[in-house]
């Protein structure tokens, strides 16, 4: 009988090939009981100074996992890097700011963003891990700079503490540095796996406090809904050593992230929040509304600042 439920197709056929590669079901944990999961091809993995893996979802493009937790994809990392980068720059006295350090960084993505701007003399990347580097070139050709081989940026493979030491004894300076790296861990000296969690303890903004004396030092502190300890930690190292009145928290959506990632920053100038010049047109996310809104903060987040 046609129609009636007894004529109901139980079987199905093969789903048709995919072509090379296994689809997997990827999962990244997040907090206690809570995971986002991706399904997607796994087309790059090591294991070396860091778990590294990329994944090839339909979605969100290629992502960059380190150590099981993402770090960008293809479809939003312009939101992370540009507000990293334009948000401490424009708080900036326009033309001010000749030489910028990024500490991590490899991804690329920040220098990008900086070699936009004629007035920048020189960017030095420095990050651990030769690999980041050469994937990005491979996978992720979109975060490279306009011209890769600006003569301008230099690269240095290298522990980025060690590097601001040997910098604090030449007596070189910056008028820009950004921790662009990965979240540290939190926990006792025994649960330390990160090779970033150095950058931000007290001794190194000690450090970053001579080698930049007068200019915008900013840190990515991860996403507060989940890992508020990073903010809060990196708040209370911040006013210690830059001092309160210079000390600014501003937050940027990343879509992928889940919530809003939180960026602190030393400034000495006045008034941060109005931007000082004018921006590269070659952004997508960045504007001067967006970076006078980027310093309004959840009451919440307010809050637990407040108790440091």
């Amino acid at each position: 009988m046609r129609g009636s439920p007894m004529s109901k197709e139980i079987m199905s056929s093969a789903l048709v090939a995919e072509g090379k590669g296994v689809k997997v079901l990827f999962g990244e944990f997040v907090n206690q009981d809570y995971l986002f999961s991706y399904i997607g091809k796994i087309i790059y993995g090591h294991s070396g100074l860091q778990n590294i893996y990329i994944l090839e979802n339909n979605f969100w493009g290629r992502m960059l996992f380190i150590n099981n937790n993402l770090q960008f994809t293809s479809r939003d990392e312009f939101v992370y890097h540009e507000a990293l980068v334009h948000i401490p720059f424009q708080s900036a006295p326009e033309g001010f700011i000749k030489r910028a350090l990024i500490c991590g960084g490899g991804d690329y993505g920040c220098a990008r963003e900086l070699l936009k701007y004629p007035q920048v003399e020189e960017v030095v990347i420095v990050d651990i891990d030769p690999l980041i580097p050469k994937l990005v070139e491979e996978y992720f050709p979109e975060l490279l700079p306009l011209d890769p081989k600006d003569k301008r940026l230099k690269l240095i493979t290298a522990d980025a503490y060690q590097v601001v030491k040997e910098y604090l004894s030449e007596g070189k300076t910056f008028e820009f540095v950004i921790i662009d790296s990965t979240d540290p861990d939190i926990g006792g000296p025994d649960e330390i796996q990160e090779l970033s969690h150095a950058l931000y303890g007290k001794e190194f903004h000690e450090m970053l406090k001579k080698i930049c004396p007068e200019g915008i030092i900013v840190q990515q502190c991860g996403t507060p809904f989940t890992m508020k300890d990073i903010l809060l930690g990196a708040y209370k190292i911040f006013t210690e050593v830059y001092g309160k009145d210079q000390v600014y928290v501003f937050r940027a959506n990343v879509p992928s992230f889940g919530s809003d990632n939180a960026y602190i920053m030393r400034c000495p100038f006045k008034n941060p929040r109005i931007p000082k010049g004018v921006p590269p047109a070659d952004v997508r996310y960045y504007t001067h509304d967006i970076h006078t809104a980027s310093f309004a903060l959840p009451k919440f987040w307010l809050e637990a600042l407040n108790e440091e």
